[in-house]
Order: C-alpha cells, then structure tokens, then sequence
C-alpha cells in the first residue's frame, strides 16, 4: 500500500481516516500539524509529528500527504496548509469514494475529498482541495473552482459556476447556469437562482417553532 501522512487531528481527520482505512490503496502511518496545535507524540496510534519538521522522519520522496481540515477562514487555511504541503515536496492525493458516481475515475486536482454518495455528473469540472460530502449533486457542465467546501445534501445545477473557497451548507441549492462568485457563504437550506458577487452570504430562516410542545402538539394533531 501506498503510504500516508494525513495533517489534522480533529473531527475531519477522524472522517478521512475513516474514509482512508476502509476505502483506499493509502496506508496512514502518520499524523500532522502545525506546532502551536501539536500536543503529544502520538494520534490514534501513530505518530504525531509537527509539520514544520515532518519531512525529516516521513520523507516526501516515499510518502504523500492528505490535508485534512475543515473550513476555517472560508477555506483560506486549507488553501494555505496545501500549498505548503505542496512546497516540501508531497504528492496530495485526493480522496474519492467508490459509492460516488463516477467513483474513483472522476477528474479532479489534488487533496479533493468526495464522500459516499457524491454524484457529479458528466462534464463537471471539479478544481483542486474541493470537498464534497454525502449526497451532493453537481450537475453537467457544472464547474467547482479550487479549495470550495460543499456540505451533506448541496445541489448545484448543470452548467452553474462556483468559485473559490466557496462554502455552501446542507442542503443548499444553486439553480441551473448560476455564478457564484468566489469566497461566498451560501447557509443550510438556501436557494441561489441569480448571480452572486463575490463575497456574498445568503443565509435561510430557521424553521418556525410553533408555541405548543410536543406532547400538546400531538395531542391536538393526533389523527381520528
């Protein structure tokens, strides 16, 4: 097997390594991160090594490195992490599960993760460090531009554009040949069916929560 050093010990390290283990040629062997977030000399069993001298124990030449973060400063640390990475010299592997559709034969830049039950279709272009969670849909001649973060459930339609370290939330929608422009925030449940200029945020209410609790509410709905 291939050998891995996956940088992050937090809750998306926790789901690509569960990810790695189950469906991949990559064998972890290894854990990173900066200095200031290194705490100890072991991760989940293996080694725990500071980034800024990991290169020296897990050389470049024989290891690869996934980066495993979430979206913090709209994706700018992921983009930053990557490109160090990239600097010392590692091959940044992307993972693409094989319950997604096209499964492992999709094109895709580096460091890209795409979940069970991802389905981009044909002619969509995905860019470099994009994440794709469970059950997003990016349709035909759709585009997905470097380092954008898509969560459970987003829907993005045919021959829509979304930029740069985008992030769009559960179950966001974006309509059919629709620009997104880069670094917009798109929350859980929104629709988008007009251009976005970069940096926008649109963000969808909360549902309603009516006055009765529970148990009144079933009581006062309960079928006859």
């Amino acid at each position: 097997m291939n050998q891995l050093v996956l940088f992050g010990t937090g809750k998306i390290s926790d789901v690509l390594t569960d990810y790695f283990e189950r469906d991949s040629e990559y064998e972890i062997v290894a854990y990173t991160g900066e200095a200031a977030h290194v705490t100890g000399k072991e991760h989940r069993g293996r080694p725990l090594i500071a980034f800024e001298e990991i290169e020296r124990q897990f050389s470049p030449a024989s290891h690869a490195m996934h980066i495993a973060v979430g979206y913090h400063q709209m994706n700018r640390v992921r983009e930053r992490l990557l490109n160090a990475a990239r600097a010392k010299g590692y091959k940044l592997p992307s993972f693409i599960s094989t319950r997604s559709w096209p499964g492992p034969s999709l094109a895709c830049g580096d460091n890209c993760f795409v979940a069970d039950g991802a389905s981009v279709e044909p002619q969509a272009r995905v860019g470099e460090n994009v994440a794709l969670w469970s059950n997003v849909l990016v349709g035909h001649h759709a585009e997905i531009a470097d380092h954008a973060w898509l969560a459970g459930g987003a829907s993005i339609g045919g021959s829509s554009k979304i930029g740069a370290r985008c992030f769009l939330g559960m179950n966001a929608t974006v309509g059919h040949e629709v620009t997104v422009g880069e670094d917009c925030l798109l929350g859980a449940r929104s629709l988008v069916t007009k251009p976005l200029a970069p940096g926008s945020v649109v963000i969808d209410r909360d549902s309603e929560v009516i006055r009765l609790n529970s148990e009144q509410f079933l009581r006062l709905t309960k079928m006859k």
